[in-house]
This record gives C-alpha cells, structure tokens and sequence, in this order.
C-alpha cells in the first residue's frame, strides 16, 4: 500500500513539473498580486520577455502609457494611447511582453491605479 501511495506521490509530482512553463534566460516573471506587481521593478535587455502572472484572486492589467523612452514629445491623444497594454489578465493567467528598446517603462493596473511596476530595459551586451 505504502508503494502505491509512493508511486502516487510521485507521478503527481511529476505532472506537477510538466505543467510549469519553463521560464528561459530571454524571460523574466512578474507576479500580480492583491497587493501589487512583485517585484514591482525588474531589469531586463533589449529582447527579453517579461511575463506577468496573475496570482491574485481579480482580474488585472499591465499598462503602460506615454511616449517611448528617447521619443518625440506627444499630444495629448497620443498619451492616452497605451504603449502595451495587456487586456484583462483573469486570475490564474499570463501575459508577456518583448522588449525591442532601451529606456524606462513605467506601467500600472487599469483596475486597481495603486498598483504600479517599472521595467528598466538596457541594450544587450
């Protein structure tokens, strides 16, 4: 019985691991939590993905706004456009985005504007 239990154990175990999404050395991962984006500031370089999982129990999003870090000024219609925005991230879910500039990314949840995150994207060495 003990046998059976321990193959159990095991092969749950298993399975467990093979539903991970691995997580490669061009992504990095940001948790959505009640409380905030953790970490809520991330480094990464020009190329890299990062993920945000949605941990908390509410939908949220990763949005950012403004102009591209080194761009032009804009209008006010242009701020408003979102440089990424994710949607609705329901809980349990993903979302990614590459970076393909240098600069800083300041974003935040439209559902919950307290939650905020900056990613630093620096050129690839």
């Amino acid at each position: 019985m003990s046998k059976v239990i321990a193959c159990t154990v095991v092969a749950l175990c298993l399975l467990g691991l093979g539903a991970t999404a691995a997580i490669t050395p061009d992504e990095k991962t940001v948790q959505i939590t009640d409380k905030g984006f953790v970490p809520d500031r991330i480094e990464v370089t020009v190329g890299q993905t990062v993920i945000w999982h949605n941990t908390s129990v509410k939908d949220h999003t990763v949005t950012a706004r403004g102009k591209l870090p080194g761009g032009p000024e804009l209008g006010q219609e242009e701020k408003d456009k979102p440089l990424f925005d994710s949607g609705s991230i329901k809980p349990g879910a993903t979302w990614e985005h590459t970076f393909t500039k240098e600069g800083t990314y300041e974003y935040m949840c439209r559902m919950d504007k307290s939650m905020t995150g900056t990613v630093v994207v620096k050129a690839a060495k």
